[in-house]
């Protein structure tokens, strides 16, 4: 996981304040239930109409089937992500990539917690340097850690910086 080193520096702040959970199997559920709903409309509903029938058998079994595979993939896997206790809110991520010649301007706006400053750094397509980001719900507490894309693979620059 590329964020593994921001997500161990999140669980270390004092307090307990950010704390590893499972993934909630909510949204994958609710996924599930639209589309047993749609096929049973499709059951119940259609009788004359060939193209809506084939749009609520499609709509219907991709919706239940990726609300089974992503919730059993959530129930079974071992991944953790933040959840920040104070929100009762898991913390949001997002990513950023940016060409090498922002390095330097992009290590000192994360090193003083500088969100302005880090919008106004241009942005790139390519994942040469990566800011991984969590943040709170409420913006108390947000980290952030520099990856560098070499050799096939991302490796952290320098260390996470946590702003509480």
């Amino acid at each position: 996981m590329i964020a593994q080193e921001i997500c161990e520096a999140l669980y270390a702040l004092p307090g307990g304040v950010v704390e590893p959970r499972r993934r909630s199997i909510f949204k994958p559920v609710m996924f599930a239930l639209i589309g047993v709903v749609l096929l049973i409309i499709n059951v119940v509903a259609v009788y004359n109409s060939d193209a809506l029938s084939m749009f609520l058998i499609v709509a219907g079994m991709s919706l239940l089937g990726y609300g089974v595979v992503v919730g059993v993939m959530r129930m079974v896997s071992d991944e953790r992500v933040p959840y920040h206790t104070a929100s009762h809110r898991y913390m949001r991520y997002k990513e950023s990539f940016y060409d090498r010649q922002q390095l330097a301007a992009l290590q000192r706006a994360v090193a003083m917690g500088d969100e302005s400053a880090i919008a106004a750094i241009e942005k790139s397509d390519i994942a040469v340097i990566t800011l991984v980001s969590y943040s709170s719900s409420d913006g108390s507490i947000v980290g952030y850690a520099l990856y560098e894309y070499v050799d096939m693979e991302s490796r952290i620059i320098g260390k996470p910086t946590i702003k509480a």
